[in-house]
């Protein structure tokens, strides 16, 4: 699973240098511990929201393409992770700003869009 996990944030490191930084950073926070995979997660959707402005039309499309692929995942773990941990962390980012739930919910695909809404929704 280690491996899975280590391939699926690399995606993410690899093509964004802020998300490597805020990972690096994340990591080297708990160091010697490893980091709880949910707060790692967490920290990469931060990072993506800081970023969203900057990044391409197709840069967008596919990251967001592989959080629906983590959502998707056969691995309960990974797809968990990703749902609690970074599609989470995007709708907290994007409460009371409209406009920025509005751009992220424009590249969710259809489980990870299902999981944020249902998110967003929780306790109203």
């Amino acid at each position: 699973m280690t491996r899975l996990l280590n391939d699926y944030i690399g995606v993410f490191t690899q093509r964004s240098e802020h998300i490597k930084n805020a990972v690096n950073r994340c990591v080297e926070y708990w160091a010697p511990e490893q980091v709880p995979l949910i707060l790692l997660l967490s920290t990469v959707g931060k990072a993506l929201i800081k970023q969203l402005d900057v990044l391409s039309e197709n840069e967008k499309t596919v990251l967001f393409q592989h959080i629906e692929d983590g959502m998707r995942s056969d691995e309960d773990e990974l797809a968990t992770a990703v749902a609690t941990g970074l599609v989470e962390s995007l709708v907290t980012a994007s409460d009371g700003n409209d406009e920025l739930w509005r751009a992220i919910e424009r590249y969710l695909g259809r489980e990870s869009n299902k999981h944020a809404v249902a998110w967003k929704n929780f306790g109203q």
